[in-house]
């Protein structure tokens, strides 16, 4: 039997894979033939000449299946030690899809010199329609009665990716029944964050929610600017920016940061191209009392060490788990689904869309933890830009 790898996992007890090896090659072919290309042409959008000449080479690389190489040099974010030695000398279509993800992206950060510039190459996408997105939070927000209420907004926000070449086609779902959470028998509440503009808004009303019923909320969103529409650090700080006072989202999320019922957390395992059985316990709190949101597909492969195995594979047969237990909010975006009990009715469980129709609510058990990771540098002025906006209520620029 190979070993365990991401994306083309063998479990023993479980059926044969062929259904879900196909699943993986289908994904990952559409990915490399339409997403990738598109992406990178996203990052061209405002950037220098020689930027955009460098990421026109990632693009012929990756057409060319060409052979991997990465070398970190100054690269000062930790936990991205261990995955030159991984891809090295592999042919991209060799290497496990997870890895040549983060390989693109540390690609086209290199390629725009982000460590330079600090410019977020995805900056002008994700802040594209900022005013109408907060026009719609003010609205959605006057809707919100409950913790339930807000957890099914953020749920169904997901399906916002700006890293999607199309919109879901039809609408699906399973697991929705267990949104219905007392927040009365919580003490804390973290939000593993996704996606930049409507998601994060609608993770932000869910915050405020749970602040409000007395939960010590934590935001925790990536340091560096990945898979396109991804929260940084940067994105909230602008966000906190563009609220004005007349907002009602603006005003009782000032309240709740006032009082530190709200904070936002930015430790490097987020950004890092690490399964979340790495995540230092005291990142999500120990003890009673703490759930644990995690948003997005990409979350989800994370947690379950991104396997492509039968949909009803229990989890606890896979190899990978997080470190704390998670409820996951996602649209499925991918091959990547386990521990299924119930599936949409006539729905096939082998050739299901991929495109975010399907909108998923699934328990992940904890099992075990990993090393603690330390939090890598944020640039200081955002890092300035968060304490004073924290300090006080946000305001207009």
């Amino acid at each position: 039997m190979p070993p365990l790898q991401p994306g083309n996992t063998r479990l023993a007890s479980s059926p044969p894979v062929d259904a879900a090896a196909e699943r993986y090659r289908r994904y990952v072919g559409k990915t490399m033939l339409e997403r990738i290309p598109a992406i990178l042409r996203i990052a061209e959008e405002g950037l220098d000449r020689i930027a955009v000449e460098n990421l026109k080479a990632i693009g012929r690389a990756v057409a060319a299946n060409a052979p991997m190489v990465m070398e970190l040099g100054d690269w000062p974010y930790v936990g991205w030690e261990d995955l030159p030695r991984r891809i090295n000398g592999k042919r991209i279509a060799d290497a496990p899809f997870f890895d040549f993800e983060y390989w693109l992206y540390f690609r086209i950060l290199s390629g725009t010199r982000f460590l330079k510039s600090r410019v977020d190459p995805f900056r002008a996408i994700k802040h594209k329609d900022m005013d109408a997105h907060l026009a719609w939070a003010e609205e959605a927000l006057a809707k919100i009665t409950s913790f339930p209420d807000a957890l099914r907004l953020s749920l169904d926000a997901n399906a916002d990716d700006l890293s999607q070449t199309s919109a879901p086609k039809t609408r699906l779902e399973f697991g929705r029944e267990q949104l219905e959470i007392d927040p009365s028998r919580l003490r804390r509440l973290n939000i593993v964050a996704d996606n930049f503009g409507i998601e994060f808004l609608a993770d932000l009303i869910l915050a405020v929610t749970a602040a409000e019923a007395g939960l010590e909320t934590h935001i925790h969103v990536k340091q560096l600017p990945m898979f396109v529409s991804d929260v940084t650090v940067e994105d909230v700080t602008i966000l906190l920016d563009r609220l004005g006072p007349p907002s009602k989202l603006s005003q009782r999320l000032a309240s709740a940061v006032r009082v530190q019922m709200i904070r936002v957390n930015s430790n490097s395992i987020w950004s890092a191209p690490k399964f979340l059985d790495g995540v230092p316990a005291e990142e999500l709190g120990v003890g009673e009392g703490i759930l644990t949101v995690l948003k997005g597909d990409l979350n989800y492969r994370r947690a379950i060490g991104d396997v492509s195995v039968d949909i009803g594979t229990p989890f606890g047969a896979l190899p990978v788990l997080p470190a704390a237990s998670m409820l996951s909010l996602r649209s499925i975006k991918s091959y990547c689904v386990a521990g299924v009990d119930r599936w949409p009715t006539g729905l096939s469980r082998v050739d299901f869309p991929m495109d975010g129709s399907i909108v998923a609510v699934q328990r992940i058990p904890a099992r075990g933890s990993g090393a603690p990771m330390q939090p890598a540098p944020v640039p200081a002025d955002g890092l300035s830009r968060m304490r004073r906006l924290v300090r006080r209520p946000a305001g207009p620029n």
